[in-house]
């Protein structure tokens, strides 16, 4: 026998096999559509080039255009040779032609002579297969360059600058950009900057890992970031070092002060605003556009104080739309029905939890949710609540799936317990029941705990069987 109680929440958050088939390949390959005879009219000296990288590469008109005048052939000869190579080795149809579009001079390639041994290379180092075309997906452009005088050197010089060639591995899987840097003018005096800073290799390395773009930075631009860290007064053997460092980088002079007046317009005097980007350097990467955003959603809409934010700069990196909205929506729905605190702490926990605690701990035990929350157009989540039981004590199982189909994380169980001639059942914090049984008929019981959780019986099965509760 088994109860059902049905609740549903608005949670508000090729392979080629020879170059005998490859032009019927290409012939399938017309990801945009372009007028043939638009094309065919263009007045371009290379209107071979140009039809090819659109019906065969999927390039825009514009970019088809812009391509040739630096890629030019008159036949498919070389170019098919280049996807049919990539697609040949382990490269997908979609990866192959997203690197051609990205680095179009890829295509006038000798596959076995320029990008054959590249690939070698990468594998002899440990890199598998699967490695090699996501790095060779993401920086394309090391297809380009020499084998011998670029990729080699900078690779020996990362790897003898960390020490293990794991982990020089583990750094490039994840971008290989510093195999791009120019190893005299960029790459070797931006390490040798920092290690005179007093930066640890540890924490160079994290920099290599993570912020690899910053050390393809000009000298002189990388030494200026590196002083005006030390001056903010970072402490160079801290990994926070190495972040400032990067969001430095990351953005002109004036893009940096210009976020300055952004936080100003809140309250932050610059002082305020330098010792939280010492505590979360990230806090300056955001956006102009989502400062205003979040510091207006909070202050004008949530009614909190701006130091609210700054003292918790970590928010500015969650999602606006997904995350901060939709949860600080609940957050109030919960505190309007009495079920919830209002505390600044609340507030974070519900903002920073993980989607299947959020679900766990603040979904899964209330019984409806705001009308208003329907106007997000959020995923809409259906929590089923099965509770089987051939005896009269028996688990309460409840799982939440997504109405469109995609599981979601969260499972809770609770039980049924005698406790002397009382039965209790436990759905969730703070909702908690009280049965009486003294016919220990259960039934009953559990469809009366439904009905006060405010569900409605909308059908029951034969003998005692199901019933089938909704809110």
């Amino acid at each position: 026998m088994s109860i059902l109680i049905g609740t549903t929440l608005h949670n508000v958050r090729f392979a080629i096999r020879s170059s005998a088939t490859h032009h019927f390949y290409f012939s399938q390959i017309q990801p945009y559509s372009s007028s043939r005879a638009s094309i065919d009219q263009t007045p371009n000296q290379h209107s071979f080039t140009v039809n090819y990288l659109i019906n065969s590469c999927g390039f825009t008109l514009e970019k088809a255009i812009a391509a040739s005048k630096y890629t030019h052939f008159e036949t498919p000869e070389k170019p098919d040779s280049v996807i049919v190579f990539l697609c040949n080795h382990g490269f997908t149809k979609t990866q192959a032609l997203n690197v051609i579009r990205k680095v179009p001079q890829v295509i006038l390639s000798n596959p076995e002579k320029t990008l054959l041994p590249k690939l070698e290379f990468f594998k002899s180092k440990g890199f598998s297969s699967t490695d090699v075309v996501k790095i060779l997906s993401k920086a394309p452009d090391l297809l380009r360059k020499s084998l011998e005088n670029q990729i080699i050197p900078v690779f020996d010089f990362v790897k003898d600058l960390i020490g293990s060639e794991e982990r020089t591995l583990s750094a490039i899987k994840r971008f290989a950009g510093p195999l791009l840097a120019d190893l005299e003018s960029r790459m070797a005096p931006n390490v040798k900057i920092l290690l005179q800073a007093g930066v640890p290799v540890v924490n160079i390395e994290y920099m290599l890992k993570y912020q690899s773009r910053s050390f393809t930075t000009r000298c002189e631009r990388f030494r200026q970031s590196v002083e005006e860290v030390k001056g903010m007064g970072f402490d160079p053997l801290g990994v926070k070092f190495v972040l400032a460092v990067s969001v430095l980088l990351s953005m002109s002079k004036p893009t940096w002060e210009k976020k300055i007046e952004v936080y100003k317009r809140w309250g932050l005097s610059k002082d305020e605003i330098l010792v939280v980007f010492g505590k979360y350097p990230w806090f300056m990467t955001v956006s102009e556009d989502k400062i205003m955003r979040v510091m207006d959603f909070f202050v004008n809409t949530m009614g909190l104080d701006s130091s609210f934010v700054s003292k918790r700069p970590q928010l500015l990196s969650l999602s606006f739309e997904k995350r901060i909205v939709p949860r600080c929506l609940v957050y109030e729905t919960l505190y309007a029905k009495g079920l919830i605190k209002k505390t600044d702490s609340g507030l974070m926990t519900m903002l920073q939890s993980s989607e299947e605690l959020f679900i766990k701990k603040f979904v899964n035990w209330t019984n409806e949710l705001a009308p208003e929350q329907l106007k997000l157009g959020a995923p809409v989540y259906e929590q089923v609540i099965t509770i089987r039981f051939n005896r009269i004590s028996e688990d309460v199982e409840t799982e939440t799936r997504n109405v469109g189909g995609r599981r979601a994380t969260s499972f809770v169980r609770s039980s049924l317990q005698e406790k002397g001639e009382r039965w209790e059942t436990k759905l969730w914090r703070p909702w908690k029941t009280t049965l009486p049984s003294s016919k220990r008929s259960g039934v009953g019981d559990l469809i009366a705990a439904a009905e006060d959780l405010g569900g409605v019986v909308v059908g029951r099965g034969g003998g005692g069987g199901e019933a089938a509760v909704g809110g």
